[in-house]
């Protein structure tokens, strides 16, 4: 007869002994969801959730998937018709018979999500989350299209993926569902769009709303989808861009308005820039209109890694862009990307000098990941000469 292993043993002590201990039931859960063995950590994640009280929460397993896998894989604009689907307002996930529609609805990391908390399967497909009953049953048809207290995250993940619908002759159809909390912004945009604030069911965030009928855009994740997508905003909003023939500013973007991220020697990095025509810009302080005329009639535009950078998608054709970020966050690749869709060239001058006393040394010692930095003065200022 087969003797156990050690490690089989061990588990199944862990097992008989954990009883009605709330945190050694969560552990087990977290052991056993990452071996796969996704209902018996159900069992330890549902008792967890009764000692919490939970109330009426039920823990659910969710197994990832995409609104279209085939026309993802094309890269091509869709949408999608759901039936009776429950949907989180924390990161608009949308749920259906054991599914979960994230990656193409939303694409925020469902890992953090707090209804997840983390619990997701080794490879990621499986996801535990543990919802509250509906707090609204939604009997319209509707539009999802959600929202993001990020600026850029609201134009990417909101924004350009109503590209589809209007193409389609659908966008007004049907009321948008959105986030009650609605930014500035987000108002100035919806209001550019034309879309009456009577046609927009507003929902609370970190909530599940239940929907009768609803209509999923996918995000525009390939170039092409991107393409699309930012030519349409364009022509959205033509009335509002500069001539190109006549974009001749020079932009240099400040985030001296932000808690992280920021440039610690920014008044010397436009000291430098200033007497080539430069003038700082601080976009968090200026409307939406404000932007898009500012950055439509830029030539060049120098800016710290940023939502402010979106901005670029209203800039001409042939615009130079000057993206000034640190090696914590050279990974985020987002604006080189996005520059092969708008057509304009783009330099990435990455800094790794983190002072010392800057208290943004995370655990390990390594500059953490929202550090502020300095960059090279005269890095920025050669860049500069060689692309004007």
């Amino acid at each position: 007869m087969r003797q156990p292993t050690a490690d089989c043993a061990g588990r199944a002590a862990a097992e008989y002994a954990v009883g009605a201990d709330r945190d050694a039931r969560l552990r087990l859960g977290y052991l056993l969801l990452g071996e796969g063995r996704i209902e018996d950590a159900l069992v330890q994640f549902r008792a967890v959730d009764v000692s919490d009280g939970g109330g009426e929460a039920t823990t659910e397993a969710f197994k990832s998937e995409r609104l279209d896998i085939e026309r993802a894989r094309r890269g091509e604009p869709h949408s999608r018709w759901f039936d009776d689907v429950r949907i989180e307002t924390a990161y608009w996930s949308v749920m259906r018979d054991g599914c979960v529609y994230n990656d193409d609805v939303h694409a925020k990391n469902l890992l953090t999500s707090p209804f997840v908390q983390g619990r997701a399967s080794a490879d990621g497909k499986i996801v535990i989350a543990t919802l509250p009953p509906p707090a609204r049953e939604i009997e319209q048809e509707c539009v999802l299209v959600g929202g993001d207290q990020n600026y850029s995250h609201w134009l990417f993940r909101n924004m350009l993926k109503l590209s589809t619908l209007d193409r389609a002759g659908l966008l007004y159809t049907y009321p948008w569902l959105i986030n009650s909390d609605l930014q500035k912004y987000q108002v100035e945009y919806l209001e550019l769009l034309g879309q009456p604030p009577d046609r927009l069911i507003k929902v609370e965030r970190n909530q599940v709303v239940a929907c009768r009928r609803v209509l999923v855009p996918a995000l525009h994740i390939s170039e092409r989808a991107v393409t699309l997508g930012v030519q349409w905003i364009r022509e959205r909003f033509a009335h509002l861009l500069a001539e190109p023939g006549r974009a001749a500013r020079r932009l240099f973007i400040s985030r001296r308005d932000s808690e992280r991220r920021s440039l610690f020697n920014e008044d010397e990095v436009f000291a430098a820039l200033e007497p080539l025509g430069f003038e700082r810009v601080l976009a968090g302080h200026m409307s939406v209109v404000e932007q898009i005329a500012a950055f439509s009639g830029a030539r060049c535009i120098v800016a710290p890694h940023g939502a402010a950078l979106t901005n670029m998608i209203f800039a001409p054709p042939g615009a130079a862009i000057v993206e000034l970020t640190s090696s914590a966050i050279e990974h985020m690749n987002l604006f080189r990307k996005l520059a092969r869709s708008t057509q304009q060239q783009i330099d990435t001058i990455v800094s790794d000098d983190y002072p010392a006393d800057s208290g943004n040394a995370a655990a390990n010692g390594a500059p953490a990941m929202h550090a502020d930095y300095r960059v090279d003065v005269r890095q920025v200022r050669e860049t500069v000469l060689r692309i004007l």
